[in-house]
């Protein structure tokens, strides 16, 4: 795609090309300074064709930029690898679950340019891309310092992800460290509240997937 223009003045966004690999890495550096190799698979990615639904098929790389054509910012969002590890979902289904859940697994800002807007500007362009691919579902990982920016720009947060995979059956996965952001993109996916578990049910995030309302969670099954 093109640049997009953004509501910042001098700044726009496109999706990443493979000239941007060194300054997108140098972003990405900072993000996790701990783990060097974070994000060792970007630079591979940045140069697969750029083809949709999103940037590079089921990635999504965007950079922001400014007129001048420094690079300001990057966000790196695409499948959920976590799907694909889960013992309660298997390989078919994770695949159809990638092509309905998004993650964003980056947002890296020059230090030099923070407190400008231009993560706020990457994640609701990453949601507007999202959402036009057909997504219904987008998170990212939260620490509790960022919680009330990303409730700011339209996210719930919870504390792990419950993903009905049936009307009395679902699966969750719980990150050590964070909790999660999400951002519900359509109008068939919903959060429903059950009695039992401390996080909400993404329901209806495939067809024939809805979790009815009033099912409560025992302690080993989903009940009506």
């Amino acid at each position: 795609m093109g640049s997009t223009r953004t509501r910042l003045p001098g700044i726009t966004l496109r999706d990443a090309a493979p000239t941007d690999a060194d300054a997108v890495m140098r972003l990405l550096a900072d993000v996790n300074p701990d783990d060097p190799d974070a994000f060792e698979d970007v630079r591979p990615n940045l140069s697969l064709p750029q083809e949709g639904p999103l940037s590079h098929f089921r990635a999504l790389m965007v950079v922001a930029e400014s007129h001048e054509g420094g690079t300001l910012g990057v966000l790196i969002g695409g499948v959920p690898l976590w799907l694909f590890d889960h013992p309660g979902i298997d390989v078919p289904l994770a695949h159809l679950l990638a092509e309905r859940t998004a993650i964003v697994t980056a947002v890296a800002v020059d230090p030099k340019q923070r407190g400008r807007g231009i993560g706020a500007e990457l994640i609701r362009h990453s949601v507007r891309r999202f959402t036009r691919a057909g997504y219904g579902l987008l998170t990212l990982n939260c620490f509790p310092e960022l919680e009330s920016y990303y409730q700011g720009l339209g996210f719930s947060i919870v504390n792990g992800l419950n993903v009905a995979l049936g009307p009395l059956n679902a699966v969750g996965h719980r990150w050590d460290d964070t909790r999660v952001a999400a951002r519900l993109l359509d109008r068939y996916t919903t959060f429903v509240g059950v009695p039992g578990l401390t996080s909400p049910v993404v329901s209806g995030i495939l067809p024939n997937t809805r979790m009815p309302r009033g099912t409560y969670f025992d302690g080993e099954q989903f009940r009506a």
